[in-house]
């Protein structure tokens, strides 16, 4: 199993109602996290079907600017970004 396919099966459950979570939690400082967690949704979709996912997880990079966690993160905050960021290395690194 590769590394990727790997954090998929950890991480995506959580990213599921993360993303979510930071939306209510953010969404009013943070409009970027709608778009996260629409674009998660997209690659989560995209990746059942074994589909590339490389221009999400770019429109991530940018919407985030690399992931950087905002001073007024909550945990969950902090736990996405961390978890997308990892997502992204693994998949660019085995693409």
């Amino acid at each position: 199993m590769s590394r990727y396919s790997e954090l998929q099966e950890e991480y995506f459950p959580d990213l599921e109602t993360y993303t979510l979570a930071i939306t209510r939690a953010h969404g009013k400082n943070h409009p970027e996290t709608f778009k996260v967690h629409e674009l998660f949704n997209k690659i989560e979709a995209k990746s059942q079907a074994k589909e590339d996912v490389s221009s999400e997880y770019q429109e991530i990079r940018k919407l985030t600017d690399n992931y950087k966690i905002p001073t007024d993160a909550c945990p969950t905050m902090e736990k996405t970004y961390n978890f997308l960021s990892e997502l992204d290395q693994a998949y660019s690194t085995e693409k």
